[in-house]
């Protein structure tokens, strides 16, 4: 009987995704792309296969690799990729496969005699209906996928707690690892598996692991960001080139924009920002869960329920964190998406409020109706992703794709746009990435850059330098003169120009 509850689970969250994904795209062909990082995970995975020199050198640095080895599969469907639908195939998945697990932790948090697991079943069921969440579950975003990874972790970690299989233990530090291979956001969980693991053996009257099994655990936990750390120095001599690579990390984004300034070491401005993005994503679970949590800290003395909260507390603490150091970029509506991390323990903490209610059910509506209210005032992953795609830059690269496909014949394509932009170009032109010649500042030691006309039949250039690729643009802007020469223009917009090799 549960197996079969279990596949219903699963089946329904795929069909309600299915169905919401095929509404987007009838309502926009590229509703499943406005998120630009989400067409860079698609090209940067695509990359690895299709390109001038495919490889895994494609992985490059700053983005973790995981989400990209995992898309690639449905990205080299042309039209899974081209539309989207190739992230879907991934996220959707695992949004399914996170809300059972959650169904399971809040399951085995249920300390009451009757063991009724209804409000368990409801309360997994609001994370995947969330529209924000489920957003986030149709999209290549490295979201979802991070949230499966986490949620399998924690969920395996309590299995271990609370019966002492060490298979469990394994399992939970090998997802750790999947975790920090996909969001750095993980990179303080096997630090805390580890004083766990000693707490265990030293300290509690948990059934304490060997110290192999210690030591095998910790090793899985920690191997993916060894993995990372080596293939940074191996690749570019530095383990910690993710960090500070020039125009990709987060610290250098950072600090050549606003949030740099707005955030650093102001906490203020981080909870504001921080709580107007949760009230608007979670609604009353919010206030639920905080009110859970004041049951939960009086009522909850089990140092084992405790540890499984405080493993699923320390993504959004990393989140809070990077913001104070100036790293991490939120604003109002903008990258709401990270306050995803706060939703299992905000359902943990909310089972234990419903747990110590006589009288559940108008609390319950109230959590019920929020989902459908979220539609009537906006979906802010759904705002934040079409934000960035409805801006003017954006939009020119979408016209500059669409007339490159309907017109493009034979030959190479140099971009001379930035490589976010380039990336909206080449999926919106559905031509194979191997095509095109994207030039930016670190790629001048091509022989096509000083004489594109001998290697390539089109040049895309922006209008004016951008972000990674200013001076390649600036240097061809002043010699435009030179490039008409072998060069005519076929398109022109506000943003771009496309060129064409004279007959």
């Amino acid at each position: 009987m549960y197996n079969y509850y279990k596949w219903l689970f699963l089946l329904l969250i795929i069909i309600v995704g299915i169905v919401t994904s095929l509404l987007l795209y009838h309502s926009d062909r590229y509703a499943l792309l406005y998120y630009g990082d989400a067409v860079s995970h698609l090209v940067g995975s695509r990359k690895l296969v299709d390109w001038e020199n495919p490889g895994l050198a494609q992985i490059g640095t700053v983005w973790l690799p995981l989400p990209h080895l995992l898309l690639l599969a449905p990205s080299l469907i042309d039209p899974l990729f081209t539309t989207g639908f190739a992230g879907t195939m991934v996220s959707l998945p695992s949004l399914a496969l996170t809300t059972l697990l959650l169904y399971r932790i809040i399951r085995d948090h249920n300390m009451l005699p009757s063991k009724d697991n209804r409000i368990a079943y409801i309360l997994a069921l609001l994370y995947a209906f969330n529209p924000n969440i489920m957003y986030l579950g149709l999209v290549a975003m490295t979201e979802a996928l991070f949230m499966l990874f986490l949620v399998a972790s924690a969920y395996y970690f309590q299995r271990w707690l609370l019966h002492g299989s060490i298979a469990c233990l394994l399992l939970s530090s090998s997802f750790i690892s999947f975790a920090t291979l996909s969001r750095y956001e993980s990179w303080f969980i096997p630090i805390f598996l580890i004083l766990a693991l000693i707490y265990a053996r030293y300290r509690s009257n948990i059934k304490g692991p060997s110290l192999q099994h210690i030591l095998l655990s910790t090793s899985l936990s920690i191997s993916g960001i060894v993995i990372w750390l080596s293939w940074n120095y191996y690749m570019y001599g530095d383990p910690l080139e993710f960090s500070n690579a020039e125009f990709y990390s987060a610290a250098w984004y950072a600090i050549h924009n606003k949030y740099h300034e707005r955030y650093f070491m102001q906490p203020l401005n981080i909870i504001s920002v921080y709580m107007f993005n949760t009230v608007l994503l979670y609604g009353p679970l919010l206030f639920t869960g905080i009110a859970g949590y004041r049951i939960y800290s009086k009522s909850v003395k089990d140092v084992k329920r405790r540890m499984v909260s405080l493993l699923l507390l320390l993504p959004p603490t990393f989140t809070i964190i990077s913001m104070l150091i100036g790293v991490g970029e939120m604003d109002y509506v903008y990258n709401s998406r990270f306050t995803i991390l706060l939703a299992p323990l905000l359902l943990i903490m909310t089972f234990f409020f419903f747990n110590k209610l006589s009288r559940q059910r108008w609390h319950i509506v109230a959590l019920l109706l929020w989902n459908p209210i979220i539609l009537i005032f906006g979906v802010l992953t759904y705002m934040d992703a079409y934000g960035g795609y409805s801006a003017k830059d954006t939009q020119s690269a979408v016209d500059v794709g669409e007339y490159l496909g309907s017109y493009y014949d034979e030959g190479r394509i140099m971009t001379l746009t930035g490589s976010g932009l380039g990336h909206r170009i080449m999926i919106t032109s559905g031509i194979a990435l191997n095509k095109f010649d994207e030039m930016a500042d670190y790629s001048t030691w091509k022989d096509s850059f000083k004489s594109p006309w001998l290697y390539d039949r089109w040049l895309i250039i922006s209008k004016r330098p951008v972000h990674d690729a200013k001076s390649v643009i600036t240097y061809w802007l002043e010699r435009e003169d030179e490039l008409l020469l072998h060069y005519k223009i076929v398109y022109e917009n506000d943003n771009y120009k496309i060129m064409r090799l004279r007959e």
